[in-house]
């Protein structure tokens, strides 16, 4: 498949839920959103992602917190063709604290 990439582009993303099973509520935020690029790369070109996370107010990844709430959080990938089309590759990240000693 050749893709004509012309803009890339990547998100941080918290999505909070709360509830039991039969009422859920869900909200997403968008925390932070780079654009990685600009125009079409050269084939075969890496390009290296450094995302520093201390300039936002994170909190750990809690799964299913008594069956009642959680907050996880995704990195969102798009990617925009020359024709406008867009591609989505999202991946969830777990975040943890180091224990202070």
């Amino acid at each position: 498949v050749q893709i004509r990439i012309k803009h890339m582009e990547l998100a941080i993303i918290r999505r909070e839920s709360a509830g039991t099973a039969t009422n859920v509520y869900n909200e997403s935020d968008t925390l932070t959103k780079f654009e990685v690029m600009d125009g079409a790369p050269v084939r075969g070109e890496s390009i290296p992602i450094r995302l520093y996370l201390s300039g936002f107010e994170l909190t750990p990844t809690y799964r299913n917190i008594s069956g009642k709430f959680s907050v996880r959080y995704y990195l969102n990938l798009v990617l925009i063709d020359e024709e406008d089309r867009r591609y989505f590759k999202q991946q969830e990240i777990t975040l943890w604290r180091k224990e202070l000693k």
